[in-house]
């Protein structure tokens, strides 16, 4: 578990917890844009203030961030499709953890220039769209937990 150097965690707005959601769903800009019935260009703009209200920028952290402050509710729990060795779990948390690719091959012990081969692997065995989608589905899946949180990112 990763301690927060800070705690002030702004809450979210109603829209800004529906883009949240798009992005845990694994939706696409375009997309979550659609389905919310707003601009691309505001999807974006909810999604800069979402980073700024939890302190992360990455899509992924984002999801877990909002899983670790409440501000997206739990997923339903899913039976995985298949079991995860221990180096996918660690994969996993990871990504939910780290916001650079050298951060994450540090906490898995993967080579940085192999760990976009082992995390595409990863997704497609977990049936994700992306990496936000993968977070939600670790939650769903019992493989994350609230416990793994984030380090503010990186100004």
């Amino acid at each position: 578990m990763t301690q927060r150097t800070t705690s002030i965690i702004t809450p979210l707005t109603p829209t800004e917890r529906k883009v949240l959601e798009e992005i845990s769903l694994g939706r696409a800009p375009a997309a979550g844009s659609a389905n919310l019935n707003m601009t691309p260009g505001t999807f974006g703009r909810h999604s800069t203030l979402i980073g700024h209200k939890l302190q992360v920028k990455k899509p992924s952290l984002k999801v877990q961030m909002g899983f670790v402050t409440g501000e997206l509710p739990r997923p339903a729990p899913l039976p995985p499709p298949e079991p995860f060795t221990e180096k996918e779990r660690l994969l996993w948390q990871a990504h939910a953890l780290h916001h650079t690719v050298a951060a994450i091959a540090h906490h898995t012990g993967i080579d940085q220039f192999d760990l976009p081969g082992y995390t595409a692997h990863l997704i497609a065995k977990a049936e994700a769209d992306n990496e936000a989608h993968l977070i939600r589905l670790g939650h769903a899946y019992g493989i994350l937990t609230t416990d793994d949180v984030p380090a503010p990112s990186p100004t």
